[in-house]
């Protein structure tokens, strides 16, 4: 017995050997390894101080890589080129026209197509397509976007900087167009770069850039194509000539009836106004109130109470009467009652196209007016007639409009002058062949967007 608890006490006594050296080994690994990662650290350590010691020493200008003090100054060298044909150059009409813009518009997709293939492993390529240059271009497309918000768009007879530089047509100057053909340039090379080769997991990115590219492409080469001409009509009347702002006549693929022409309007306002300068006196908050019978207010200083009201009236001796004639004008009867309780009555008028006005005078420096009544809402009762025989009756609206024979018609205007009674309705008619392919690019860009964003959802889900 004695000499089997002996063999079992030198069995495990190896086996306590055997793990010891199996510790021993693994301590020796653990060791060395350490050295080994204590080893990386400093190599780290040395070339993140390399790279450091690189950075500051400051990169000559054009020295390849190129960045953004090499976009900014290209992107400043193309606004001064477009600048300078802005002076030197007349204004004419754009003759980006069809067939001609589609023939350029094909060459240049071709030759960014080419370009891409060919010579994508060079230098200038990988400049075009980078970074730096595409945050360039955008800040400097901000920009002028940024100065088409501050000043009026809206030609002008003067010839001041502003208009000589092209700032007060921005859309239409050769800085902002040619900002936009570079910026065409290189979103195509950024797209290539992501559509060849085609990667399922990157479509979203290709909709979304591509549809931007289009919608680029369509509003510059189509801005040509544009056209937006005016068109009076007069009650039963029928009309099929418009004319642009140059006044210049052209006869339309269709023709309009003016069968009636109706303004539904507000009630004038009571206002204040100087007696030498006619200009409104704001003193105090509020400056105009609307007209209703019996109305009681404070205007400015004064407490003012109207007796009586007629929105269509005509004078016959001292005083006003309810009539509904050609030319009849709102009058009211008031009272005004001063800081200083002065009382003073009278009858006040804004008058129309056959009517004079009337005011009451409160002092030497002020009187009290009536306003012009503002439009509520003003309609077109028309008939459209086309070359094959059609007829369509409807109701034009502002901001509701009808499309014909490829012509878009808005209710514009009428004869301010002759108020509600104007014959005269004021239609517009707008043109743009390239419309709905902005609307597919901009229908891409959204589903690229969508998409992009669903998938950064997904991923910071599953992080």
């Amino acid at each position: 017995m004695f000499h089997s608890y002996l063999g079992k006490a030198q069995q495990i006594d190896f086996l306590l050997h055997s793990y010891l050296g199996k510790a021993q080994q693994i301590d020796f690994l653990f060791h060395s390894y350490l050295g080994k990662v204590k080893n990386d650290i400093k190599k780290i350590e040395f070339q993140k101080s390399n790279y450091i010691r690189h950075m500051s020493i400051k990169k000559p200008i054009w020295q390849q890589p190129w960045g953004y003090a090499e976009s900014f100054t290209i992107l400043f060298g193309i606004l001064c080129i477009g600048f300078g044909f802005e002076l030197v150059l007349p204004q004419t009409p754009s003759t980006l026209v069809f067939p001609i813009n589609i023939i350029l518009g094909s060459c240049l997709f071709v030759l960014i197509i080419l370009y891409h293939f060919f010579f994508r492993k060079t230098k200038i390529h990988s400049f075009l397509s980078s970074i730096p240059l595409t945050i360039s271009l955008i800040s400097v497309l901000g920009i002028l976007v940024i100065i088409m918000g501050i000043l009026p768009q809206i030609p002008s007879g003067q010839n001041g900087l502003v208009q000589q530089l092209g700032f007060n047509q921005m859309t239409s100057s050769y800085p902002f167009l040619m900002i936009n053909l570079f910026l065409l340039i290189i979103l195509g090379f950024v797209s290539l770069k992501k559509t060849f080769p085609f990667k399922l997991k990157n479509w979203g990115f290709i909709f979304s850039h591509w549809g931007l590219w289009i919608v680029i492409f369509a509003g510059g080469l189509g801005s040509g194509d544009l056209r937006r001409l005016k068109m009076d009509v007069y009650e039963h009347k029928m009309e099929w000539r418009s004319y642009d702002e140059q006044n210049r006549y052209y006869e339309m693929p269709l023709a309009i009836k003016l069968n009636d022409f109706q303004i539904d309007e507000f009630n004038p306002k009571l206002a204040i106004v100087e007696n030498e300068s006619g200009e409104l006196y704001e003193a105090q908050k509020p400056s105009m109130i609307m007209i209703e019978k019996g109305l009681v207010c404070d205007l400015q200083t004064w407490k003012v109470k109207v007796e009586e009201f007629y929105v269509t009236s005509g004078r016959a001796g001292n005083r006003y009467y309810k009539l509904s004639d050609f030319g009849a004008a709102p009058a009211a009867k008031v009272q005004v009652i001063s800081a200083q309780n002065d009382t003073l009555k009278g009858w006040i008028s804004c008058g129309s196209f056959n009517r004079p006005h009337e005011s009451l005078k409160l002092n030497d420096e002020l009187s009290l007016v009536m306003t012009v009544p503002e439009p509520k809402r003003f309609y077109s009762d028309v008939t459209f007639m086309t070359p094959d025989g059609k007829k369509r009756d409807v109701v034009l609206e502002v901001n509701k409009p009808v499309t014909v024979n490829g012509w878009k018609i808005y209710q514009l205007s009428y004869d301010d002058k002759m108020g509600r009674y104007s014959d005269k309705s004021i239609l517009e008619l707008v043109r743009d062949p390239w419309q709905p392919y902005v609307y597919l690019g901009v229908f891409m860009m959204m589903i690229g967007a969508i998409y992009m964003f669903w998938k950064g959802r997904e991923a910071k889900i599953e992080s």
